[in-house]
C-alpha cells in the first residue's frame, strides 16, 4: 500500500559525485501527484531517472520507474533537508533540498 510522504515533494540537487551514482540525475523534482522529473548536466545526458512515477511503499522504501520503464525499489531516508537513496548495489547518494 502506498504511503504519503510529503517531505519528498519538491526540488532536490545532488550532493557530491561518485562513480556509482553517475547514472542518477543531478537534480530531481518530486511532485505531489506521484510524478518525478530528473535532469543531468549537460542537458540531454542519460539518467536512470528521467521522467516517471514514484510510490513510497514503506517508511524507508520507494519504487521509482526508471528510464527503461522498469520499476525499481530503493531504500531512502530524509533528514533535515537531505534526501538519501541506496540502490540494490548498495550505492548511496544524496540530494539536498533546492531553494
Amino acid at each position: 500500500m502506498a504511503e504519503r510522504h510529503p517531505q519528498i515533494v519538491g526540488n532536490w540537487d545532488k550532493v557530491g559525485r561518485t562513480a556509482c551514482d553517475e547514472m542518477y540525475p543531478d537534480s530531481i523534482r518530486f511532485q505531489d501527484n506521484g510524478l518525478y522529473f530528473g535532469l543531468k548536466d549537460p542537458p540531454g545526458t542519460f539518467t536512470q531517472w528521467d521522467v516517471g512515477t514514484y510510490e513510497i511503499t514503506g517508511s524507508e522504501r520507494i519504487n521509482i520507474s526508471t528510464a527503461n520503464d522498469a520499476i525499481v525499489t530503493y531504500r531512502f531516508a530524509i533528514s533535515d533537508d537531505t534526501l538519501t537513496f541506496v540502490d540494490h548495489y548498495d550505492c548511496q547518494f544524496r540530494y539536498r533540498r533546492a531553494g
